[in-house]
């Protein structure tokens, strides 16, 4: 029987509430509340701004816990504590991220739901040109499933305004895709499949995102 404490992992109920008044108040978003599935998932999307996190919390039923770029956990140093309140994991783009993949195992494994941007920077030159391989071995180690989403509709990160997003009013909506896990593999694949076959999910919602 899995520990549901890690279940809480995330926003509490209050704070979910009120992230929800937010998105769907100021933000406009209006996509339906999905019912997550009961236990172990991975949520995979791509990634426009900092907004990103709040809509997709604000689009499920359940608290998610986020892997965050390191870079801004410790550059927003007076927002730290709110991080760690809501269970974001640091991790660093491109380097070394062992422990933090650990991490994110092991609230996976304990029944938790996590949320990953694989891009690995919001609003790329490129988007989703380039998908980080951290999803795809969180997978891999637990055998959860992956639940792809898109969002549309938000100011894009410029890299200089970063609260933009948030202030500005928008129209946000996030399509949430079927569940899947992936395949096995053949001895001459690798992890450049899992992360083309995430990678397809992910745009596979583009046409439902613009209907």
């Amino acid at each position: 029987m899995r520990e549901k404490s890690y279940e809480r992992r995330g926003p509490n109920a209050f704070l979910r509430w009120l992230n929800r008044l937010f998105c769907r108040g100021w933000h406009r978003l209006g996509s339906i509340e999905c019912e997550l599935p009961e236990g172990p998932a991975i949520l995979v999307g791509n990634h426009i701004c900092g907004l990103d996190p709040l809509l997709i919390q604000a689009s499920v039923n359940r608290p998610l816990s986020f892997l965050m770029a390191r870079e801004y956990y410790l550059k927003i140093s007076w927002l730290r504590w709110g991080f760690d309140m809501v269970g974001a994991i640091p991790v660093s783009p491109g380097g070394a991220n062992r422990y933090a993949l650990r991490e994110a195992v092991e609230v996976v494994n304990r029944g938790g739901a996590i949320c990953i941007f694989p891009e690995g920077a919001a609003n790329p030159p490129i988007p989703m040109h380039r998908i980080l391989p951290g999803a795809a071995l969180i997978a891999r180690e637990t055998g959860a499933p992956i639940i792809p989403f898109r969002v549309s509709g938000v100011w894009p990160f410029d890299h200089i305004h970063l609260w933009r997003a948030f202030y500005r009013r928008s129209r946000a909506r996030v399509v949430i895709g079927e569940p899947f896990h992936l395949p096995r593999q053949h001895p001459d694949e690798g992890i450049r499949s899992d992360t083309a076959l995430i990678r397809h999910a992910i745009k596979s919602l583009n046409r439902a995102n613009r209907d």
